[in-house]
C-alpha cells in the first residue's frame, strides 16, 4: 500500500516539477488520439452498414432531345430484372436536393443546372453483380448512364481508417515512451539528490519497498494533478469539435459526438497514465537502489 508519510523531502526536487506537465501532455495527446480513433471506427462502421450491398445509378439528362423519363423507366425495368438486385428506386427531387445541400445550399432548384436522375439499387445479401456488364447494358437503354459501386469506396475508406488508427497508435506509443523516460529520469534524479537520507533510512531498518512507496506516493499525487488537467483540456477539445462539427453536414465530416461508452474509454486514459507512472517509479526505485546499496 502506498504510504502517506514522507521521510524523503521529494517536494524539494527541481526535476519533479516537470512530471505533472509530462503526464498532462501524455493524457491530452493520448485522449485526442483515442477520440479520433473511436470516431473514425464508428464512422467507418456506419458508412459500411449504410452503403454495403448498394449501387447508385446516375442517368444524365438527355442532350439529344430524347425522352429522359422513358430512359429512366427503361433503366429501372432493366435493373429490377437483373439477377441479384433486390430493389431499384428512383430518388425524388427532394432527396437529390438533400444530397446536394452541403455543396449547393438549401435551394439547389434555384440554380439553373440540369440535374441527373439517381437510382438507388439494393443488392441481395451474398449476391455478386457484374458492375461492368451492368453498365454496358444500362448505356444501351439510357445513354450516358453510370454505375457507382460503393464497395471500392468502402475499401478506400477502410484503408484510410486503418492508416489513421495506426498513426494514432504510433503517436500514443511515442508519447508513452517519452513519458516513461521522463519519469525514470526524474526518479533517478530524486534518488541521487536524497542519497544520504535514503542511506540513513536503510541504517534504521527501512526496506527498499518502503523507500519506493515514498517515491510512488509523491509521483501519484503529481500524476493525478497533471492527468486531470490534460484530460480536462482534451475533453473540452473533443466536446468543442462535436459541437462545432455538428453544424457542418454529416456528408462532409464524420460525427464527432461520442457516445457514453466512448467517453468511458477516454476516461480510462488518465487512470492508465497515473498507474503507468506509479508502476514505473516503483520499478525504477527498486532497481536503482539495488545498484546503489
Amino acid at each position: 500500500m502506498i504510504g502517506g508519510v514522507r521521510d524523503v523531502p521529494l517536494s524539494e526536487d527541481p526535476a519533479s516539477r516537470y512530471l505533472p506537465w509530462t503526464v498532462g501532455l501524455l493524457v491530452f495527446l493520448a485522449t485526442l488520439a483515442l477520440a479520433v480513433t473511436l470516431v473514425l471506427s464508428a464512422a467507418s462502421d456506419l458508412w459500411r452498414q449504410s452503403l454495403s450491398g448498394t449501387l447508385t445509378v446516375q442517368i444524365p439528362p438527355p442532350v439529344d432531345g430524347g425522352d429522359g423519363e422513358a430512359r429512366v423507366d427503361a433503366a429501372l425495368d432493366l435493373l429490377r430484372e437483373t439477377p441479384g438486385i433486390r430493389s431499384a428506386v428512383r430518388l425524388s427531387d427532394a432527396q437529390i436536393a438533400t444530397l446536394l445541400e452541403p455543396w449547393l445550399g438549401r435551394q439547389p432548384e434555384s440554380i439553373d443546372l440540369p440535374m441527373p436522375a439517381l437510382i438507388d439499387v439494393s443488392v441481395d445479401t451474398g449476391a455478386v453483380v457484374d458492375v461492368g456488364a451492368l453498365s454496358v447494358r444500362l448505356t444501351q437503354v439510357a445513354p450516358g448512364a453510370t454505375v457507382d459501386d460503393h464497395a471500392a469506396w468502402l475499401r478506400r475508406l477502410s484503408d484510410f481508417a486503418g492508416v489513421a488508427v495506426a498513426v494514432s497508435l504510433v503517436v500514443i506509443g511515442v508519447i508513452l515512451a517519452s513519458a516513461v523516460s521522463t519519469v525514470i529520469f526524474t526518479t533517478r534524479t530524486g534518488l541521487a539528490i536524497h542519497r544520504d537520507i535514503i542511506e540513513l533510512l536503510h541504517l534504521i531498518g527501512a526496506h527498499d519497498s518502503y523507500v519506493a512507496r515514498q517515491f510512488q506516493s509523491y509521483a501519484m499525487r503529481l500524476s493525478i494533478f497533471g492527468a486531470l488537467i490534460g484530460f480536462t483540456l482534451a475533453a473540452a477539445a473533443v466536446y468543442a469539435l462535436g459541437e462545432f462539427g455538428g453544424r457542418i453536414s454529416g456528408a462532409l465530416l464524420p460525427d464527432f459526438t461520442l457516445a457514453p461508452t466512448q467517453w468511458a474509454y477516454l476516461a480510462a486514459v488518465p487512470v492508465g497514465a497515473t498507474a503507468l507512472v506509479v508502476i514505473t517509479v516503483g520499478i525504477t526505485v527498486t532497481r536503482t537502489l539495488r545498484k546503489m546499496m
